[in-house]
């Protein structure tokens, strides 16, 4: 795994403008992984780092931006079968996934984009992986699919020797069982992972944002679908903690990392994340293009629960 170190994303205190995201997997997996020995390795085109009982795995789909819909597909579907060999050989199950897709809203035809297209190779991969998609509920591992600059389509996982419990948000729609409008296979992936690091219960949220139901809402203001975005985070961390009644959700959320499309946004997302999620020991900033062209702001993390 490469060091996630460095000039990644903008700290919870910093001033500057936040950084064009570079495909790595958020600063608290380094750390969660690094408190143990580590062995390096690889099988077929999957580098894997162990960690016992993690292990994070990285593939790449090279020169995917180049590529027509067809091959994407192929391509991306051979990705996650080698991501799937690799982790039978290891004894491990994923528990998360960050996938990293050059420009995620270009056309691609047909009318399709390339997150279309995406969600379809890795649905192939997924059912010849996991078995038939209607069994999906109860295997997949939370994700997120956001934009970088780049050729190269980068694929992360972070996986243990206990599967996780796969949550989902109330307000909205199983992302395994969206419409054909989205795509002609549905993103697969769950709300969110209750899973356990260094011997506690954490909740690993994907990338969450101003969806209710399948539809994208509040289309050209950032404001509002920040706003969105966290009641989806509060109703997302009342399911998976049990208790729909709590008043301090949001304060359970301790790593955020944080995708802004627009540059001049950044600031008052940040003001406003600062003061609805005050026990967050960071908060990340990067821009980035998210999976759908009219949602402007996404949001994952880690949360004690």
């Amino acid at each position: 795994m490469t060091d996630a170190t460095g000039p990644l994303l903008s700290s919870r205190l910093a001033a500057d403008p936040p950084p064009d995201l570079l495909p790595r997997p958020p600063l608290w997996v380094n750390e969660t992984v690094g408190v143990r020995a580590r062995r390096r390795d690889a099988i077929g085109p999957v580098d894997i780092v162990c960690a016992d009982p993690l292990a994070v795995l990285s593939t790449s789909v090279r020169g995917a931006r180049a590529m027509a819909a067809d091959e994407l597909r192929a391509r991306v579907a051979d990705a996650y079968i080698a991501v799937g060999r690799a982790l039978t050989a290891i004894g491990r199950v994923p528990i998360r996934f960050w996938n990293f897709v050059p420009d995620p809203g270009d056309p691609m035809g047909g009318g399709l984009d390339r997150y279309m297209v995406f969600n379809a190779g890795r649905f192939d991969g997924y059912t010849k992986w996991l078995g038939a998609s209607n069994e999906f509920g109860r295997l997949l591992p939370t994700a997120s699919a956001v934009g970088v600059i780049g050729d190269d389509l980068v694929i992360y996982g972070l996986a243990s020797d206990v599967r996780g419990t796969p949550v989902e948000n109330p307000r909205q729609t199983p992302a395994y069982r969206y419409s054909r409008r989205y795509g002609p296979m549905p993103p697969c992936f769950s709300r969110a992972t209750i899973a356990t690091l260094n011997g506690a219960p954490r909740l690993l949220v994907g990338g969450t944002a101003s969806i209710v139901g399948e539809h994208s809402v509040h289309v050209g203001d950032a404001d509002a679908q920040l706003e969105e975005t966290l009641r989806n985070l509060d109703a997302l961390i009342r399911a998976a903690s049990g208790d729909p009644r709590s008043v301090s959700a949001l304060d359970r959320l301790r790593d955020l990392r944080v995708y802004v499309a627009r540059p001049e946004d950044a600031a008052a997302i940040r003001s406003t994340l600062d003061a609805r999620c005050p026990r967050a020991d960071r908060i990340e900033l990067a821009i980035a293009r998210v999976c759908r062209p009219e949602l402007l702001v996404e949001i994952e993390g880690l949360a004690h629960i």
